[in-house]
């Protein structure tokens, strides 16, 4: 069993240190600089939140609250190598537009870029016999840190929504792990994804007393899922660990404020 802290957030002054393109629709931005020399290490799957720049500002906002404060967004730490000092995020980019799109999409190495965090993982329990697994794009990171955690003699399932094919490489699947991919194209509706996912989370057969379920989706497809396991196979709301990452025309301010008036 393993065992993380919660971590006090602090704000720290970063540099883009490389830029990598994972695949069209995912880029890495790893970050460095002094201010990473005591960020905590094995927080894989954690989140930090990214002070978004302006463009055309001079001075970094590093304001994490109060009227002047910067744009934020949250993002799954994918690594944090502790001996160089370096932390890598990664991005959805050319499917919407918004603060934190428009700002990696024309980042450069070098740009300076305020974070703060880390925040704690979305999934604690690792001793359980079986785990189901089900993200996208936007929390591959978050499933790929859950599986490191989860013990080699667990069974699971990990369901996953992805953009490119390039994209399964984020994810490393030991034998004791079933997958099921579905890769998004342009006429893969809406409608389609979503029962796509009730049919694979129907499927399952092998759900025991003690399995943990982590679901990191779009919002309606959180609710969607979760009531399934509460209420179809019966798992205490303790067993499930839901985040809805985003929500279908909403922007992320928006789906922010409404997940603090109605948590999913």
């Amino acid at each position: 069993m393993h065992s993380l802290k919660t971590n006090k957030p602090s704000v720290r002054v970063t540099h883009i240190s490389d830029i990598i393109d994972i695949s069209p629709y995912l880029r890495r931005v790893v970050l460095g600089g002094e201010q990473l020399v005591d960020f905590p290490d094995n927080q894989q799957g954690a989140y930090v939140k990214v002070l978004i720049p302006n463009a055309g500002d001079i001075e970094l906002n590093t304001q994490i609250s109060g009227p002047n404060a910067a744009i934020k967004r949250s993002y799954t730490i994918r690594d944090f190598d502790a001996e160089q000092g370096l932390l890598s995020l990664d991005f959805v980019i050319n499917k919407h537009r918004g603060p934190a799109t428009d700002w990696v999409s024309s980042a450069q190495i070098g740009d300076m870029v305020a974070i703060a965090g880390p925040g704690p993982l979305k999934m604690t329990q690792f001793d359980a016999s079986h785990y189901v697994l089900l993200g996208d794009s936007t929390s591959i990171n978050a499933v790929n840190a859950v599986i490191d955690r989860i013990p080699a003699t667990a069974s699971g399932n990990v369901i996953m929504i992805i953009h490119s094919e390039h994209e399964k490489a984020l994810l490393t699947i030991p034998a004791h792990l079933n997958v099921d991919w579905l890769i998004l194209t342009p006429s893969i509706t809406e409608t389609q994804q979503d029962q796509w996912l009730q049919e694979k989370v129907s499927q399952l057969d092998n759900i025991s007393s003690d399995t943990q379920v982590f679901i990191g989706l779009e919002a309606s497809q959180v609710r969607l899922i979760k009531q399934h396991f509460l209420d179809q196979r019966q798992l205490p709301l303790r067993a499930i660990s839901a985040t809805g990452y985003w929500k279908r025309g909403t922007d992320a301010d928006t789906f922010g404020q409404q997940k603090k008036l109605e948590p999913l």
